[in-house]
């Protein structure tokens, strides 16, 4: 599927500022799920540089820095992006180990997937009783589980839009019995790493998704499974993800995911953010 992205975040501050440097999250990945065709941004003000990296789980990030002041900031990006899994269940597990719970990774992997399995011991406690429900539903198999978990929170969890703000703990969207996308992202993260999955939060773009009035960027989370790489698990919509899922951004902690993160320098100002995201599907042959 062929789809266009056009994404415009504005933030105001009320009064001049002295902007640091900002990092934007919002190029779409190039994998084997999905490919860019195109990306342009364009800030406002016009930064006085840029720099363009990739972070340790394949983001890709832009440095922008800035000389002067302004009472806003501006980014505007455009996309055109391939999608390409159609299958979401397109593998075969590669490790006996892996198939049963407790899940078990090849030696080789566990010190790398390690942080991707790093959970509170009273996170984990918290999240006992639901991981024990879904293991026993899914017969201890490892993939049931991971897929009855994504499925249970979509039906038992009511969907919330919260436009601003930090995800909840997994706690208390767990005790809330609801949540945003990123909220339920979390608590699934919380849950997988629980019972020893390695797993990590997703943001990015989905047609379709649960958002009422109009687009939002949305977040989901990858679990690793040995033979299939990492693959995309959405709550909010119950479902794995595949081509209606562009990824942009993937980290362990919610501000690796961020869209733009950092600082501005001016005492009295009054921030405040908006946004604009249309997603449709684009013509081939004029991406």
């Amino acid at each position: 599927m062929l789809l266009r992205i056009d994404h415009r975040t504005s933030y105001s501050y009320g009064k001049r500022v002295v902007l640091a440097p900002q990092t934007v999250r919002l190029c779409p990945k190039t994998d084997c799920s999905q490919k860019v065709l195109s990306f342009s941004m364009k800030a406002s003000p016009a930064e006085t540089g840029r720099s363009l990296n990739c972070d340790l789980d394949g983001t890709v990030t832009a440095t922008l820095w800035f000389t002067g002041k302004s009472d806003r900031l501006v980014i505007e990006t455009s996309s055109v992006v391939e999608t390409l899994r159609t299958n979401p269940f397109n593998f075969i597990v590669s490790e006996m180990g892996f198939l049963g719970l407790p899940a078990q990774y090849p030696e080789e992997q566990r010190d790398c997937l390690r942080p991707y399995m790093a959970v509170s011991e009273e996170t984990a406690s918290a999240m006992a009783e639901l991981s024990r429900e879904i293991t026993r539903e899914a017969e201890g198999q490892t993939t049931n589980f991971i897929m009855r978990l994504c499925e249970r929170l979509h039906g038992d969890f009511r969907y919330v839009a919260r436009e601003f703000g930090d995800p909840w703990p997994a706690a208390k969207t767990l005790a809330e019995k609801k949540g945003s996308c990123r909220d339920l992202a979390v608590l699934f993260t919380s849950v997988c790493r629980s019972v020893g999955l390695a797993c990590r939060l997703a943001s990015g773009y989905a047609l379709g998704e649960r958002t009422r009035r109009r687009n939002h960027l949305h977040a989901w989370a990858e679990v690793y499974i040995p033979g299939g790489g990492w693959r995309g698990y959405d709550p909010t919509a119950g479902v794995a993800t595949a081509d209606r899922h562009v990824s942009i951004a993937t980290g362990t902690t919610p501000e690796l995911i961020a869209p733009v993160s950092g600082n501005f320098y001016g005492d009295g100002a009054d921030p405040k953010l908006e946004f604009e995201i249309g997603i449709m599907k684009a013509d081939k042959e004029s991406p």
